[in-house]
């Protein structure tokens, strides 16, 4: 229920646009079907089956919670991941982008809380704002996960920015609104800091 039909037709457009390339590669959430009722006023679709956080959770009779990135980071010391696993899943989930940006695509909202796991394998959720690739595409996406202005949002070049601000968070356990601070204890950690000199690669201001 929104005041108009802009965000529902925009979300709705979006997951068809990425149904064909869904079952292209591994690390992409595969979507199965998309329709809608128009005489309810909704859309509904069938996709893959996130890993839950509660495992066994259809015999105890709990909700579903699925395991997100933002829920994994939230379990873990300090809510930060290992260096090693952030590189795991940062590649996995590089891979998968630069398929979905060979096929001239982009996410347009990538955060943690948009990569879920299936089988612990990451991949990207939330895929209704997948779009052609346009620098004069409607201005979507989370705050802290944006490149600011002049730099355009909609661009390949801006999806990799918010990978690099997905793996500061999740690298450090700070909110994205902290970067690029970090803690005296990880600037005295040479692998944490060799995988920091990306992440700042990736979040410059100027894409070029």
């Amino acid at each position: 229920n929104f005041q108009n039909a802009g965000p529902y037709e925009q979300e709705f457009r979006g997951i068809e646009n990425y149904i064909p390339v869904s079952d292209g590669h591994l690390g992409l959430l595969r979507i199965y079907f998309v329709n809608r009722d128009e005489q309810a006023g909704f859309f509904y679709y069938v996709m893959q089956l996130g890993d839950a956080m509660n495992p066994g959770w259809e015999q105890r009779g709990e909700p579903y919670k699925p395991r997100d990135l933002t829920n994994v980071c939230g379990q873990a010391n300090d809510r930060r991941l290992p260096v090693g696993e952030c590189l795991r899943i940062g590649i996995k989930l590089l891979e998968a982008l630069d398929f979905l940006h060979q096929c001239g695509k982009v996410h347009r909202d990538i955060k943690p809380s948009n990569v879920i796991f299936v089988k612990d394998l990451p991949k990207f959720a939330d895929v209704g704002l997948v779009r052609d690739a346009n620098p004069n595409s409607t201005f979507v996406g989370t705050p802290g996960y944006m490149p600011l202005g002049p730099e355009p949002t909609g661009t390949k070049a801006a999806d990799i920015y918010a990978m690099g601000k997905l793996l500061y968070v999740i690298s450090t356990g700070e909110n994205v609104q902290s970067f690029p601070e970090l803690s005296t204890r990880l600037v005295a950690e040479p692998g944490f800091m060799r995988l920091n000199e990306i992440i700042s690669k990736a979040c410059q201001p100027a894409a070029a």
